[in-house]
């Protein structure tokens, strides 16, 4: 079973050689790399590339996805780093949103003609990801609405004073791929680490290096998620 991974600032310090793979839609962030764990490929892309340098806004997220669904997988997951929305969710934690909200510029394969597809998180994936993060470590929270702003700049704290009343986590990335995904018909699901409290929600100054290392640091917490996650879904 091949399944695509997307990760951003939670990624691996080393990894095997990659396959390049250029689609019609441009070239994808980063070479497909295969990860292989109890009978599944995890084929990942590195959204910001590797090392990073591909800032949030100028990400191709459709030869991301195109790249993914052309090395055969049958489903995506997008990894993401967040930011708290409200002062209860505990940081750090892991989440498993259910439903996104969207505020950068949509992005879509059908720039010619009418399309409309109806974007969502794929149930069944959830299930199986909340299963697999609750022995993690860090508290697990089944559910919530990821919110995507456009970035790269962190949310003002006026702006995360008006997102904390839709939604629960913040982050820059998981909303494009997720929409899509159902463009696509590949099911998709969003893990998230919450890694810090969003702008203005304590009152402490917010130093985006420290959220980057804090990110950077989960690996092995999202590895050992993926760990069981493949063992889950070879057997369910």
């Amino acid at each position: 079973m091949k399944i695509g991974l997307l990760t951003g600032s939670v990624h691996p310090a080393t990894l095997p050689r990659g396959k390049v793979q250029h689609t019609e839609m441009g070239d994808p962030s980063s070479p497909i790399y295969t990860i292989s764990v109890s009978g599944v490929e995890y084929l990942m892309i590195a959204r910001h590339s590797l090392p990073p340098r591909i800032p949030p806004h100028r990400i191709n997220h459709r030869a991301n996805l195109m790249a993914l669904k052309g090395s055969g997988v049958s489903s995506i997951i997008s990894i993401c780093s967040t930011g708290a929305l409200k002062r209860e969710v505990p940081v750090p934690c892991v989440a498993v949103p259910e439903d996104f909200i969207d505020l950068s510029p949509v992005k879509t394969f059908f720039d010619e003609g009418i399309h409309h597809a109806t974007p969502g998180l794929d149930p069944w994936l959830r299930k199986v990801m909340v299963l697999s993060a609750e022995g993690s470590g860090l508290p697990c929270i089944d559910g919530g609405v990821y919110i995507q702003t456009t970035g790269p700049r962190l949310e003002t704290r006026a702006e995360v004073r008006l997102l904390s009343g839709w939604g629960d986590y913040v982050g820059m990335n998981m909303a494009s791929e997720a929409g899509l995904c159902s463009e696509l018909g590949l099911p998709v699901v969003g893990i998230v680490t919450v890694d810090n409290h969003a702008n203005g929600i304590l009152d402490k100054e917010l130093d985006y290096r420290e959220v980057l290392s804090k990110a950077r640091s989960r690996w092995d917490l999202m590895m050992g998620i993926l760990t069981r996650f493949a063992e889950h879904i070879m057997t369910m």
